[in-house]
């Protein structure tokens, strides 16, 4: 289990920083070209899809590391048991959410992989596929912290 999760951890985060990068670099070129003219036709629409994906897997990132949003001030207000609680019912609806995300997701995607983007010739399905991708990344995610926090209950 923790081989995956360490796994899952590098690949998403190689994976964040190769699109971070990438943003990086193609907004450099561009600056760099539009005072002379130039700009490339594909940039606002390729830009706007790699910020997307640099969200959703920078979500599930997140959510490997613990590192999302929290309410830290009421878990540690309440008792011992009540967090235990409040806990798995955090993790159930986790699970709740992704898997719409992904059923939805994926329907969303197989609708439009037909479609073609405006200025680059791919499917948009393939840029709405980021949506079930993550989805099923958060739960395997998910799955891991369950785990993990059942393996803590019975110590």
């Amino acid at each position: 289990m923790e081989r995956v999760e360490r796994g899952l951890r590098s690949g998403l985060s190689f994976a964040v920083a190769v699109i971070l990068s990438a943003l990086a670099a193609i907004c450099f070129i561009e600056v760099l070209r539009r005072p002379f003219g130039g700009s490339f036709v594909w940039y606002d629409e390729f830009v706007g899809y790699l910020l997307v994906w640099l969200t959703f897997l920078g979500a599930a990132l997140a959510r490997s590391q613990h590192a999302h949003i929290g309410v830290g001030n009421i878990l540690e207000a309440v008792s011992p048991a009540a967090r235990r609680g409040l806990e798995l019912a955090t993790h159930g609806l986790m699970v709740f959410v992704h898997v719409v995300l992904l059923v939805y997701g994926y329907q969303l995607m197989s609708r439009f992989l037909s479609e073609r983007a405006i200025t680059l010739d791919v499917p948009i399905g393939l840029v709405y596929s980021i949506i079930p991708l993550s989805a099923a990344l958060m739960l395997v995610i998910e799955a891991i912290q369950i785990a993990r926090w059942f393996g803590e209950a019975r110590a």
